[in-house]
């Protein structure tokens, strides 16, 4: 397989910086053209700088555009990240002794070597994360990170907020939001933690499992209480048991009306795989193909690799579902299809509340999603 990232989804150079331009104290630089600045500054929405190199920096070397970036922004951050883009790798600069002799332990400046060449968008953000020391401490027993935060996905606030309000439900503290939120280099991280995207597994803290789907909450959930009994069980008891009925009790009502519909999803691989249980579970779905963004894991449903537009236009075309959840680019090449959108990009719509898509109230926002989808295409069709 080809180990660069295709059209459809970013490569890792934007991967790294949504990882580190999530925490709000580290500078992130992207060592490279104003090309390669332009997809993660316009997608990811936050503050980012680059050396914007021209042709004469690479002729006659980058570094002076990177000092000069550098000392532009070292007044305003505590730690500085470098991503180096696909040219200084390919002319085989040694940026790091540059740094080291401009800066030495005067600043701390870190380089993270995720040019658009070498993976995708989830090893260029794991990789970035691995790369930051983060100390777990155990003054935090009685907090708990969230995982798997990223900007490019457009539901991540609400993710955030949901399980922040049911860690709280189930007696424990917020730990780091990783990554998003107030946070350095060296800042303390609490030794347990659960996930928002089992794609985007940080392997920081002892996992507790993931809150994306309704199967692996409930799992996710029972060894929460288990670690803090004190909350008498509010969320598997109570929380929990009503959210699924007011699930079964919408779906019951549309399949008494309509035919289950049949499905392909478009997205990361594991999050598409929770998201297809949760459709076959309560909705009694059939899930034709997952179009995976990224490496398909081994699932319980069928997915495959497809990294450009034309492959997921073939797909489509082959399978001709009734319902398609993913991206524009899915909405595009199949519109007789109803839509869901749970993948970046969305576009030709406005954003603005922070709507979850892990958690329970993720689960009754999909769900809700997927059934007045399906409702009006019904009445199109």
């Amino acid at each position: 397989m080809p180990e660069c990232a295709g059209p459809l989804w970013p490569c890792g150079l934007t991967g790294a910086a949504a990882c580190l331009s999530g925490f709000q104290e580290i500078g992130v630089v992207i060592h490279g053209s104003e090309g390669c600045y332009f997809y993660p500054v316009t997608t990811l929405h936050a503050p980012l700088f680059c050396t914007s190199l021209s042709d004469e920096d690479i002729i006659l070397g980058t570094d002076e555009a990177l000092f000069r970036t550098i000392d532009d922004i070292s007044k305003n951050y505590r730690d500085i990240f470098v991503i180096l883009s696909c040219v200084p790798s390919i002319i085989g600069e040694d940026v790091r002794a540059s740094l080291e002799a401009r800066y030495g332990d005067d600043l701390m400046v870190q380089v993270i070597d995720s040019p658009g060449f070498s993976g995708e968008y989830e090893k260029g953000y794991l990789s970035a994360l691995s790369a930051l020391t983060l100390p777990e401490s155990e003054a935090m027993q009685d907090h708990v990170n969230i995982d798997g935060l990223s900007l490019l996905d457009p539901f991540w606030r609400g993710n955030l907020q949901e399980i922040a309000r049911m860690l709280r439900l189930a007696g424990a503290c917020c730990g780091v939001p990783l990554c998003s939120g107030d946070a350095g280099n060296d800042t303390d991280i609490a030794p347990w933690t659960v996930h928002t995207n089992p794609d985007l597994i940080s392997g920081r803290g002892s996992s507790f499992g993931s809150m994306l789907g309704m199967e692996a909450m409930r799992e996710t959930v029972r060894a929460l209480e288990d670690r803090f009994p004190d909350s008498g069980g509010v969320l598997s008891g109570r929380h929990l048991p009503l959210a699924e009925e007011r699930i079964n009790a919408a779906c019951d009502k549309y399949l008494r009306r309509f035919e289950p519909p049949t499905v392909v999803l478009s997205g990361q691989d594991a999050s598409m795989q929770a998201v297809a249980g949760m459709l076959i579970e309560y909705l009694d779905a059939e899930i034709l193909d997952i179009a995976s963004r990224n490496v398909p894991v081994e699932g319980k449903y069928p997915s495959r690799w497809v990294r450009d537009y034309e492959g997921i236009r073939e797909m489509l075309e082959q399978q001709a579902p009734d319902l398609v959840l993913g991206s524009s680019f899915e909405q595009t090449a199949f519109p007789s299809a109803a839509f869901v959108g749970v993948t970046p990009p969305l576009r030709g719509q406005v954003r603005l509340h922070a709507r979850p898509l892990a958690g329970i109230e993720g689960a009754l926002a999909l769900m809700e999603s997927v059934l007045n989808a399906c409702i009006d295409h019904q009445k199109v069709s």
